[in-house]
């Protein structure tokens, strides 16, 4: 047994989905800070496209994003097979949907992570990301939603952040 106790287990479980979660957020919002948290300082991302440190591959991707008016990850199944109790190797499917101006992608893919718990903090250490499928499909129009609806912002515009800080006063 690696952990003291189950909750000690489930904890370190949770921390690493949440830190997934924040990530894919982060992304989709353009909150290179927020994504910024994923990574410890040393860590080192293999994206096929882009290998290097973090803050490398985050001012990389926020120019790609520039170009996209949509962007969502979700992370489906995530395997969780602990190392130690500061080590684990996560293996996460993911499905993305970004829309440009001319056409839709959608893309599937694993990240393929070393977390590492340091100061407390579960973080990645060593990313690389596994392609799986890509499909592009062309864009005669742009997408429009009647006006009444709220709309998601592919910044850190979207309603999420107006919603939180009205939500905490």
């Amino acid at each position: 047994m690696i952990f003291a106790s189950f909750l000690e287990e489930l904890e370190a479980r949770t921390a690493i989905e949440d830190c997934l979660k924040r990530f894919a957020r982060a992304v989709d919002r353009q909150d290179w800070q927020l994504a910024r948290e994923l990574y410890h300082d040393d860590a080192f991302d293999d994206h096929g496209f882009f290998k290097g440190s973090p803050d490398a591959f985050l001012a990389h991707i926020a120019k790609l994003h520039q170009a996209q008016d949509h962007s969502m990850h979700f992370n489906t199944n995530v395997l969780i097979e602990f190392e130690s109790r500061r080590r684990a190797f996560v293996e996460t499917y993911v499905l993305v949907l970004q829309r440009f101006k001319d056409r839709r992608v959608s893309a599937s893919a694993r990240y393929l992570d070393r977390f590492e718990k340091r100061n407390g903090e579960w973080r990645v250490a060593h990313r690389t990301l596994v392609f799986g499928d890509t499909v592009a499909e062309p864009m005669h129009e742009p997408v429009r939603f009647p006006p009444e609806f709220t709309e998601q912002r592919h910044s850190m515009e979207d309603p999420l952040y107006s919603l939180r800080r009205a939500q905490s006063q």
